[in-house]
């Protein structure tokens, strides 16, 4: 993907360790291991953040209705959201996602001075605050990093360190409304 290719280019950063935040990010990571020398030597691993309001997103039956809908329906669903994300902003330690195996597994003998979080998307920031707080927690002396394709709110509470998009919503390939029409 072209964006992908533009957002590892921009990535002036030599990891130790790559950090996927699950589903997403692992698109954003496959992109990274495909013969790219920059990335080769960092040590993959994968953090999953779960939050307890996000089953009706995940049923089979709620993705159905949004691939019948058409995209003015959905754009307007995901104003509405973007909306609903700004005001959480201001009550953003209530609701807080909870953290599903984020110990990051390291050989003892390897020393994580460098981490690059990737993701699709960074829209509150409450799950990239999350996984580079807990990363903090494990790896104090590392220096962290984020990277995501899009930064959907200005004002979020983590500003990536790299993006391609700002203040713009994506439909990407593996959104759950996406058609095979409108990214790339």
């Amino acid at each position: 993907m072209e964006s992908t290719r533009k957002l590892i280019d921009k990535i002036d950063f030599n990891p130790d360790m790559i950090v996927e935040v699950l589903n997403s990010g692992v698109f954003l990571g496959r992109e990274l291991k495909k013969g790219n020398q920059k990335f080769e030597k960092a040590y993959y691993t994968s953090v999953k953040v779960q939050r307890a309001n996000e089953y009706m997103k995940r049923s089979l039956i709620f993705r159905m209705v949004l691939k019948g809908l058409p995209y003015g329906i959905l754009n307007y669903l995901r104003r509405y959201e973007s909306k609903k994300a700004v005001k959480s902003l201001l009550r953003i330690e209530k609701d807080m996602p909870s953290v599903k195996s984020l110990v990051i597994p390291v050989n003892s003998s390897q020393k994580i001075k460098n981490v690059l979080i990737i993701d699709d998307a960074i829209d509150t920031g409450k799950t990239m605050l999350l996984v580079k707080d807990n990363l903090k927690l494990q790896f104090p002396e590392a220096n962290i990093k984020t990277a995501v394709l899009s930064w959907t709110l200005g004002n979020s509470i983590v500003k990536p360190d790299y993006y391609i998009f700002k203040n713009v919503l994506v439909r990407f390939p593996w959104s759950k409304d996406y058609k095979g029409e409108d990214f790339e």
